[in-house]
C-alpha cells in the first residue's frame, strides 16, 4: 500500500510545469500551457514572497499550486542559504557558520565554545 501511495505521489510531482509570472505582486497570474490567475504560493513557514512579473515558477497544474521560483545556487557552497529581495538587499547563512548581511560578515560561534 505505501508503495502506491508514493507512486501517486512521484506521478502527481511529474506534471509540474515551468512557467513565468504574467502579472506580478499579491495576486499573481502564471502563465505554462495556459494561464493561471491567483495561484496558492507554496513556501516555507515563516516566509512570505511577492513574486516579481517575469520570474520563471513551478506550478501543479492540477491543483493550481505555484511551487516557488526556479533559482540558481550560483556561487552557493552546500549547505548554505541565500536570502535576497529585487531591491538587492542579501542575507547569506554560510557553511562555516557566518552570516553575511549585505556584505557585511558575521563570524559564526566556534565550534568548540559550548554556548
Amino acid at each position: 500500500m505505501n508503495f502506491w501511495l508514493n507512486r501517486r505521489e512521484t506521478d502527481r510531482a511529474a506534471g509540474a510545469k515551468t512557467g513565468v509570472v504574467t502579472t506580478g505582486g499579491p495576486a499573481i497570474a502564471v502563465h505554462t500551457d495556459m494561464e493561471r490567475r491567483a495561484p496558492v504560493i507554496a513556501v516555507p513557514y515563516g516566509m512570505a514572497v511577492c513574486l516579481p512579473q517575469g520570474e520563471k515558477v513551478v506550478m501543479l497544474p492540477e491543483s493550481g499550486v505555484c511551487l516557488g521560483a526556479v533559482n540558481a545556487a550560483g556561487d552557493l557552497l552546500p549547505g548554505e542559504v541565500r536570502l535576497f529581495s529585487a531591491g538587492g538587499a542579501e542575507i547569506r547563512l554560510r557553511a562555516d557558520g557566518a552570516v553575511v548581511i549585505n556584505g557585511q560578515v558575521f563570524p559564526g560561534k566556534a565550534a568548540d565554545d559550548g554556548n
